[in-house]
């Protein structure tokens, strides 16, 4: 009944948790569980949480375009940190921003961006690995998503990062929606210069915003 808040205390970690037994209303102080970055946590019914999280400086295996890669640590309970990170990667393709759930039929899926760093293009950013224990991984297929936009009047748009991704399940565990960050979309879709449409919410260029994308039948 707890919800559990992650986040990085700077560019490049650590990770910390906080924990709200009140629904948000307070918080515990931060505690630091990780020296790691970008976490992807899966909290699980005995207390404990899998912390799927990137690390630099993988070995992963040519062609690539990063090395950047995806990791796991165990957190024993909410209130203890994670064993010491590895850096072992879970699968050979660059990636970072995992985000792991478990469906409707207890299988594991991870999104992650698969496209980091120095990755270009990155129109095929989306990343989908699959798992029936969390542990053994599948070769991720890339292109899960991409960075054209499409809005609920029938519009879209090609963006040139879409990143952060993070599942929204119903209370039957199948997927309902797909949030994701978004930058480097057309500044037709906001102007610096208005002060009221859509120029208040996005301004082009290096602004960014949050994108809730809901799943197909």
């Amino acid at each position: 009944g707890d919800w559990h808040l992650f986040s990085i205390s700077a560019q490049n970690g650590p990770i910390e948790r906080m924990v709200s037994s009140d629904e948000g209303v307070t918080w515990s102080d931060p505690m630091t569980i990780s020296p790691r970055q970008n976490p992807g946590p899966l909290l699980k019914e005995d207390g404990s949480t899998q912390m799927y999280y990137r690390a630099d400086g993988m070995d992963l295996p040519s062609p690539t375009c990063s090395n950047e890669g995806i990791s796991v640590q165990y957190c024993p309970s909410e209130g203890e940190a994670c064993n010491a990170p590895d850096d072992m990667p879970i699968f050979d393709h660059a990636g970072e921003d995992p985000s792991v759930f478990i469906d409707h039929r207890g299988n594991y899926h991870m999104l992650f961006n698969a496209l980091p760093y120095k990755c270009i293009p990155k129109y095929q950013q989306g990343g989908h690995s699959w798992s029936a224990d969390g542990k053994v991984w599948s070769t991720p297929r890339v292109g899960a998503y991409n960075t054209t936009i499409q809005f609920t009047d029938g519009t879209s748009m090609i963006c040139k990062r879409r990143e952060r991704p993070q599942m929204i399940l119903g209370p039957d565990g199948k997927p309902v929606a797909l949030v994701s960050g978004v930058t480097g979309c057309p500044v037709a879709l906001g102007d610096d210069s208005l002060n009221e449409g859509d120029g208040r919410f996005y301004k082009g260029g290096s602004d960014c915003f949050t994108l809730v994308q809901m799943m197909g039948t």
